[in-house]
């Protein structure tokens, strides 16, 4: 009886952590840029692929564009083989610049993703890393999402 005690509670202990395992690889969310500026929100769409709209903008950024808000700015990130960490093959709108980029994205840990952002091939790009946040500490913009 006691030791099926202590299997069960080992099973009940253990199951969290399998749990937030799988969660530090899971790159959707909302991510805070490096000027700390601009939020996006990272979330899949069309089944496997993943794309961006901008969730938050700093006040300032907002009085002077307040019509960012909501503009889809990366889209048709593919999962590297499967791998839940990395994507690659997408397309990145610098709203700023009025230009797209080719982007690709890494998870470097659960808090930390990098945005390596191209024209041609991945070698001669920059990369960005970008901070997870919670809706607490930046609020949702108030406009409507828009593509």
């Amino acid at each position: 009886m006691p030791y099926s005690i202590v299997i069960t509670l080992l099973a009940l202990l253990t199951f969290p952590a399998v749990l937030y395992a799988d969660s530090s690889k899971e790159v959707t969310g909302l991510w805070l840029t490096k000027k700390k500026d601009v939020a996006v929100r990272l979330e899949y769409c069309n089944d496997k692929s993943l794309c961006g709209h901008i969730a938050w903008l700093n006040p300032k950024e907002s009085a002077e564009n307040p019509t960012l808000c909501g503009t889809k700015v990366l889209w048709d990130m593919r999962s590297k083989k499967d791998d839940p960490t990395e994507w690659v093959g997408g397309t990145l709108y610098k709203a700023d610049e009025d230009k797209y980029y080719s982007a690709n994205l890494r998870l470097a840990d659960a808090n930390t993703l990098d945005l390596r952002v191209y024209i041609g091939i991945p070698m001669l790009g920059k990369t960005k890393r970008l901070t997870r946040i919670t809706e607490s500490t930046h609020p949702p913009c108030h406009l409507l999402a828009k593509d």
